[in-house]
């Protein structure tokens, strides 16, 4: 069967060429004086509000959680808007006109005024820089990797991105810091004003903005904020979108993560409920440091953890989303509950830092009878499976780069790997299910089995625009789910049977069906 799947498209594929046949007018070029009265924004060139992968017939609606949007003939008007907790208090107005175009002097109503702190854009822009490796994978994923031309290369992951920075095709600035911390802009604002025809710079909010311009070019991209769920994150990728008019291919990606996320996630909780995967484990979100211990339930992880089909360990009591316990016994003893533990600590170079030794050390697990050092009963996971190769071509004074982490760039626009890299280590592995292909984001690695780093440099480029280009991650993730689909419902299963999974794999016989299934 799995065979069978070997031509399987996925949706993706099918939605993008719907794309492409959808559009009734290409705003990938600019106006001319004979293109009066075009309508550049008709309902197949819009965002959808949810994730349907069409347009909208509306003129104005919401999109997520975080922005809204008002599409006239000839431009666009962006406004974002405050989440939950305040993060985003300060709500900016953009208004992308269609190049080519007049720069609009009132709203899509066609009387009233823009804000006067409005900012104006010609789209789709054409030049961006931006030193937040959490939007280089969204430019990826757009196809607007070519419109980067400047980045801070300390931590970037992509090999692409890599390849271009040492080619000089990107140019490369950093951020340097005060004594207090606080960022010394006077550096990279001066590479900025030496890139030609720049249009956009695209920022956050702390700090006034990191990597920010300090001037009307500067977009606030808040993708990374807590206050947004695993799903909220992903759906970001339509507010860049905007900017390079590339609505529909964003509304058809979405839509596609967010039915491979849900799907996947219901199978495991059947598997649940047929009693085929153990059910009540716990995880845990852990940072450690210098014997301080942090655990955090943030939104997007807890989804990680539910989608997963365990339950996430949260504080009792506790008001936000982390809790520093008060002593190392208070933490061990939290731990003596938790199965999977998800190791957040940082270790510079965690290629050759981030041992086992040295993981359980710092968690103050050598020694400790814990179910997460028990191969049998749990897993210690870490986000640093790809790591970049430390940008050692990039040396100036006072630059001090280290290996940047896949998990800081990619989950953002890859919500569907995520899950499935690791339900992969957490339960399937013992099924014979492989892990993510070369070529394709991964995340976790299992320390206890001394699973090791993978270091990506700009010469992995080709693999990785292969596998990005083809679809080949998302093709083996739909050839994933016909084997799991089939897998979890061999005959013969009953909801008495003894739980299986990567944790406590009972079934010996049952294993070695699915092995034959495989093959």
């Amino acid at each position: 069967m799995l065979g069978g799947t070997r031509g399987l498209l996925p949706r993706l594929v099918v939605l993008l060429a719907l794309v492409a046949r959808a559009r009734a007018v290409d705003n990938a070029v600019c106006a001319t004086s004979s293109d009066g009265g075009v309508d550049w924004f008709p309902p197949a060139n819009r965002l959808s509000a949810d994730a349907t992968a069409g347009g909208s017939t509306r003129a104005t609606y919401d999109v997520g959680a975080a922005f809204n949007v008002s599409y006239a003939k000839t431009f666009k008007v962006v406004r974002t808007k405050a989440l939950v907790g305040g993060a985003l208090a300060a709500e900016k107005t953009y208004v992308l006109h269609q190049c080519g175009t007049p720069r609009p002097t009132v709203d899509v109503d066609g009387s009233s005024a823009f804000p006067s702190d409005a900012q104006f854009f010609s789209v789709p822009v054409r030049a961006v820089a931006t030193s937040m490796t959490v939007a280089v994978g969204y430019l990826e994923q757009l196809g607007a990797r070519d419109a980067l031309k400047m980045t801070d290369p300390a931590y970037v992951h992509s090999p692409c991105v890599q390849r271009d920075e040492e080619n000089g095709v990107i140019v490369a600035s950093h951020i340097e810091y005060n004594s207090d911390w606080s960022e010394n802009r006077t550096l990279w604002r001066n590479a900025l004003n030496g890139i030609s025809g720049l249009d956009m710079v695209i920022t956050d909010h702390y700090d006034g903005g990191t990597g920010s311009s300090g001037t009307a070019k500067d977009v606030a991209f808040h993708a990374s904020d807590a206050d947004l769920d695993m799903l909220q994150r992903t759906e970001q990728i339509k507010f860049l979108s905007l900017f390079f008019n590339k609505e529909a291919e964003a509304n058809a990606y979405y839509a596609d993560q967010v039915e491979r996320w849900n799907y996947m996630s219901s199978l495991i909780a059947s598997a649940q409920s047929q009693g085929r995967l153990r059910s009540g484990l716990k995880c845990a979100w852990v940072t450690a440091s210098g014997g301080s211990y942090t655990v955090s339930w943030a939104k997007y992880k807890d989804d990680i953890c539910t989608a997963a089909g365990l339950t996430t360990y949260a504080q009792s009591g506790v008001s936000g989303t982390s809790h520093t316990f008060p002593s190392t016994e208070a933490y061990l003893t939290a731990m003596a509950g938790v199965s999977i533990v998800i190791d957040e600590s940082y270790f510079y170079n965690p290629s050759t830092s981030a041992t086992k030794t040295a993981v359980h050390a710092n968690l103050d697990f050598t020694g400790r009878t814990l179910p997460s050092m028990n191969s049998a009963t749990g897993m210690i996971l870490r986000l640093d499976k790809h790591v970049s190769d430390g940008d050692p071509l990039y040396a100036p004074a006072g630059y001090y780069p280290s290996e940047g982490m896949a998990w800081f760039e990619d989950p953002y626009v890859h919500p569907a790997l995520v899950l499935a890299d690791f339900a992969q280590l957490v339960w399937f592995s013992s099924f014979g299910i492989e892990a993510i292909r070369a070529g394709c984001p991964r995340f976790f690695r299992d320390v206890n089995s001394d699973d090791g780093v993978i270091k990506t440099t700009a010469s992995d480029c080709d693999v990785w625009e292969n596998a990005r280009i083809n679809q080949l991650c998302l093709i083996q993730l739909s050839q994933q789910r016909v084997t799991l689909a089939a897998l979890f419902s061999l005959p013969g299963s009953s909801s008495s049977a003894a739980p299986v999974s990567r944790i406590a794999l009972t079934l010996v016989v049952f294993a070695a069906t699915v092995m034959a299934f495989l093959t």
